[in-house]
């Protein structure tokens, strides 16, 4: 199959004006009932065949014998049968016509020898009617242009523009929750099983064509020897950034990932290798995935690695500039009318230098200000900026006055809706900072106050975190420059 004609297939599978959930079923507690419950439950607009020889209807849909009985044509065929009658099932959708299949069904290459049979058999009837299959052995899709959330476990996606391929579909599935409680939102999702059909590459080029899609995040075993993977990634990456996670890095892992989806995970240092020339960004752990994936969508790619820090706290200061140096960022000399400005600021005996120590003042204003003037210094290429969370004391601050001090009710809300306030144009004065200085600003702390204030300043919880996410960041920026 060409590129146009796999590209074409693959629109069908995301965007289906109608699709059929073969091995429906009214029992609770199978995917054939859990699978097709989630897409009526979330929304999806198009005609929703549900195809089981024994009964009349399920979940008050019309009930099918076959895909061959539906009299309409059917755009995305899900399989969730046993693995055994999977072959006879993809050929009557061949027969049927349908161009795009999910193969939910497991039992195939990632079993052993008797599997990898099977599963050859159904890509060859797949094949041979040119029908793009997923799978065998995936969790499922999501499309958020389509409302179809066509997946097994109970997340849900937030809309938004990143998209994500998974070998593995708990851990893409993870992906997506983190995403939801980070503020992450996805165009599209699959996880790509066994890849006995469509592979993890051709989902990279069609995710890279995309223009809705702003960057491509992946947990990856393997590939297949002599696959496209150079030539693809290094044409995505000049347009949208990705961020993948490799499974199977040590013998003990490569093993699990023969016996997961059947994987060839491959030498380390060979990955590493394509990364570094394709420009993909090699996350360490699955939440740095979705962090590096937030800040990428959100922040301004850094000019270069000189870093400088602000920090309510000296201690945290020494801590952060040290993770600064072992992730190969460089701490910044301030220039002469950087410190000036500062000086104005804070009280003499401040740091003078980089990082930037407030010294306990408290004021959220004086924060601000610091963070305007460490944005115009020249020398400066991004911000890590710690302790941005003064203000979730408050609260606790005014219980505690309340308990000692006796103060009336309505003078107790009187506060709080004014502390409320002011923390508020606090996180909207950073907010605007973020999306107007040009340079990074990665805010380091563990918010408290407020959920939605949390995921607006992309809060992350440890300066070494931190630190990691914008070297990677710089050195996607240094690839694209060169």
């Amino acid at each position: 199959m060409d590129q146009t004609r796999r590209r074409e297939k693959l629109d069908h599978l995301f965007h289906p004006r109608s699709l059929a959930l073969i091995g429906a079923t009214r029992s609770v507690t199978k995917w054939g009932f859990i699978v097709l419950a989630r897409i009526i439950n979330d929304g999806y607009a198009g005609e929703i065949y549900p195809v089981n020889p024994k009964e009349k209807s399920i979940l008050g849909l019309p009930a099918y014998a076959s895909v061959l009985d539906i009299p309409e044509p059917v755009d995305l065929a899900v399989i969730t049968t046993p693995a055994p009658a999977v072959p006879e099932v993809m050929e009557q959708c061949g027969r049927k016509g349908v161009p795009a299949v999910v193969v939910i069904t497991s039992g195939f290459s990632e079993t052993g020898v008797e599997g990898a049979a099977l599963e050859q058999r159904v890509a060859e009837i797949a094949r041979a009617h040119g029908i793009a299959m997923v799978g065998p052995n995936s969790m499922g899709i999501y499309s958020a242009a389509a409302q179809l959330t066509c997946l097994m476990a109970p997340v849900m996606p937030r809309p938004g523009h990143v998209a994500c391929i998974a070998q593995s579909g708990n851990v893409g599935t993870h992906f997506l929750f983190r995403g939801y409680l980070r503020g992450l939102g996805f165009r599209k999702f699959v996880s790509s099983g066994n890849e006995g059909g469509l592979d993890f590459v051709d989902y990279l080029d069609y995710f890279g064509a995309d223009p809705e899609i702003t960057s491509i995040i992946a947990y990856l075993e393997g590939l297949d020897p002599g696959n496209r993977f150079l030539e693809v990634a290094k044409r995505v990456t000049r347009e949208k950034p990705i961020v993948v996670l490799k499974g199977g890095r040590s013998a003990a892992g490569a093993q699990a990932a023969a016996s997961h989806t059947g994987a060839l995970a491959g030498s380390t240092g060979l990955y590493t290798g394509l990364f570094r020339q394709t420009g993909v960004i090699q996350a360490e752990t699955n939440k740095e995935v979705v962090e590096l994936a937030r800040a990428l969508e959100t922040q301004s790619l850094p000019q270069g690695r000189r870093v400088g820090i602000l920090t309510r706290g000296g201690g945290w200061g020494v801590i952060t500039a040290d993770a600064c140096v072992e992730a190969g960022l460089t701490l910044t000399e301030l220039a002469p009318e950087t410190i000036a400005r500062l000086d104005r600021l804070l009280p003499p005996f401040w740091s003078r230098g980089n990082p930037v120590d407030l010294v306990a003042v408290l004021s959220s204003q004086v924060y601000l200000d610091c963070l305007r003037i460490l944005l115009a210094d020249p020398g400066v290429d991004a911000i890590l900026a710690l302790g941005a969370n003064v203000e979730a004391q408050a609260d606790n601050i005014m219980q505690a006055l309340g308990r000692i001090e006796k103060v009336p009710a309505e003078e107790m809300e009187r506060m709080k809706a004014k502390s409320r306030k002011e923390g508020q144009a606090f996180v909207d004065g950073i907010v605007g900072l973020i999306q107007t200085g040009g340079k990074p600003i990665l805010m380091v702390g563990r918010w408290t106050a407020s959920r939605e204030w949390d995921t607006r300043l992309q809060m992350l919880a440890e300066p070494e975190e931190a630190a990691r996410v914008l070297a990677k960041m710089v050195d996607y920026a240094e690839y694209l420059h060169r």
